[in-house]
């Protein structure tokens, strides 16, 4: 980062020029993302639940790979006794049943939850070199208030400060924060302008608007390093 009135190379850390004393302020790099003076690129995302499917999605897949693992289960105790094929014919029906109830039980759970959040939540996203951040805000927070917050706070506050400080003001509800270096799995939703990242024990939700996505995945992929990209068209 370079002194906008001598040209200094000043740290990513600092609000001020110790060279002419010329304030240095965050980039905007579009309407919603800014690069802050600690060298994080910061942005509000309002999530639409009704709109948005990527989580109910998730969350059905995970039922379906229970329930897949529970047939196989039950496939390997009865072929000893009834064959593979009187195994299927017992197993299946069930686990067809099991799976449909599941879904429709997460479908009906999944709008109860949207209507409880008034079908969306915000969520603010910290994009450094070593890691992106993902914290979700409690349903009390209004995104115009939020985001004019963080713009005045980010000018006095440095990297992981100003998400404690946010978190306190704003409640947030969740976090989770997501090394490139321990990311093993790269999945860009190009569709829904998401980016999957998947650790050794947790996954990550990266949402950027149309306008951003590119900048975002492109940013997160470079940083990934070794990981292979796998793109959803």
């Amino acid at each position: 980062m370079r002194c906008p009135q001598c040209g200094k190379e000043l740290p990513l850390s600092v609000n001020k020029c110790p060279q002419c004393g010329t304030e240095v302020k965050g980039e905007a790099i579009s309407s919603n993302i800014r690069r802050c003076p600690d060298g994080v690129y910061r942005w509000v995302y309002e999530y639409n639940l009704w709109k948005r499917s990527t989580i109910l999605w998730e969350i059905i897949r995970f039922l379906l790979i229970v329930d897949l693992v529970q047939l196989v289960i039950l496939l390997i105790v009865d072929i000893p006794g009834i064959g593979l094929l009187g195994a299927l014919k017992r197993e299946l029906p069930e686990a067809g049943i099991l799976f449909a109830i599941m879904s429709v039980l997460a479908v009906l759970a999944y709008g109860v939850y949207a209507l409880l959040n008034n079908g969306k939540y915000l969520v603010l996203f910290e994009m450094g070199e070593e890691s992106i951040m993902h914290t979700r805000m409690a349903k009390t927070v209004k995104k115009p208030e939020l985001v004019e917050w963080l713009w005045a706070a980010n000018e006095i506050l440095e990297s992981r400060v100003l998400s404690t400080t946010l978190s306190i003001k704003t409640a947030s509800t969740a976090s989770m924060d997501s090394l490139y270096s321990e990311v093993r799995s790269f999945k860009a939703l190009d569709r829904q302008h998401t980016i999957l990242l998947k650790c050794e024990l947790t996954s990550n939700q990266i949402y950027a608007y149309p306008e951003d996505y590119e900048f975002v995945k492109d940013y997160i992929y470079q940083h990934c390093g070794r990981i292979n990209g796998q793109q959803d068209k």
